[in-house]
């Protein structure tokens, strides 16, 4: 079993998808599909079992996943450390959830390379539960959440929120404001149960008196960008944070639907893992500029 067999691995569980995996590596899903097979030959136990959303790994998987991170994390570690000791190429890993990454954090890595030319950025997106887990592994330098970190080993900052908003397409007919009362009567464009925006979104929906279970959610969707577009050809109404809209906002594609259900503000974090702080005294300086600019830097 070899590096690669293991970052595959991670890709599978990492996607819950052995074909979005497959495009994430940009290799056939048959290619994808023998490596699995000739690893779990090798380990001697099946690695994932299906279900109707895709894959999740068996017992077994689950423990091989712990640790191929692990393996993972100190093989590109060590790769890094050299470099950097031989002052060849400084490299500061982040990874940031979907949102942040998409909307907020490409203007802000502009600034910072500007102020830190000798460093390169190594971005990464996943879920913020993912980044989580990553972080307190060592796989990153420093990770941006949604909402405060669970995980106690970690320490973090907010850097920046960002307010949610109910909103239409302009090609649907709907009035400029509803009640609590009218959202059980429109199509909810919604995220999937797993993502944390979704539970957060439900959380404040409930301590408004709102029935998830009543609401017509047709289907749900991965991320925040088919959300939106889903909701610009007049599909369903959505929560949406301003981040992600603004744009779609000034060309009249979206617009704003008063609603005293949902208008709350998310808070954003860096996380770091506690025993990596500082990491190494530059960058230290690198991360700390970035978590203080990245409110004033957000495109």
């Amino acid at each position: 079993m070899n590096i690669q067999n293991l970052k595959m691995f991670l890709k599978i569980v990492e996607s819950g998808s052995i074909s979005k995996a497959a495009e994430q590596m940009n290799i056939s899903q048959s290619a994808l599909s023998q490596q699995l097979r000739v690893m779990e030959q090798e380990i001697g136990s099946l690695l994932f079992e299906r279900n109707y959303s895709g894959v999740i790994p068996t017992q077994a998987g689950s423990i091989v996943y712990q640790r191929a991170i692990e393996m993972v994390t100190a093989y590109d570690r060590m790769f890094l450390d050299i470099a950097n000791a031989q002052n060849q190429n400084k490299i500061i890993h982040i990874i940031a959830n979907p949102c942040v990454y998409s909307y907020a954090l490409p203007c802000t890595m502009f600034h910072v390379k500007n102020s830190y030319p000798q460093y390169t950025l190594q971005m990464e997106v996943m879920s913020s539960s993912q980044i989580e887990e990553k972080i307190a592994k060592g796989y990153a330098d420093m990770g941006i959440i949604i909402g405060k970190p669970k995980n106690k080993s970690l320490s973090f900052k907010k850097v920046f929120s960002d307010r949610f908003f109910l909103v239409a397409g302009e090609k649907m007919e709907i009035p400029e404001s509803l009640s609590c009362e009218d959202l059980y009567r429109y199509p909810l464009l919604m995220l999937v149960k797993t993502q944390k925006t979704r539970q957060l979104i439900d959380k404040v929906l409930s301590q408004n008196g709102i029935q998830i279970n009543r609401l017509h959610i047709p289907y749900t969707l991965e991320s925040t960008e088919s959300i939106k577009l889903s909701a610009i050809n007049g599909f369903g109404l959505a929560f949406l944070p301003y981040m992600a809209m603004k744009k779609e906002l000034y060309h009249k594609q979206l617009r704003i639907i008063d609603c005293p259900c949902l208008e709350f503000e998310n808070g954003y974090y860096s996380i770091r893992h506690s025993s990596q702080v500082p990491i190494r005294s530059e960058s230290s300086k690198l991360i700390n500029y970035m978590e203080r600019v990245l409110k004033e830097t957000i495109c």
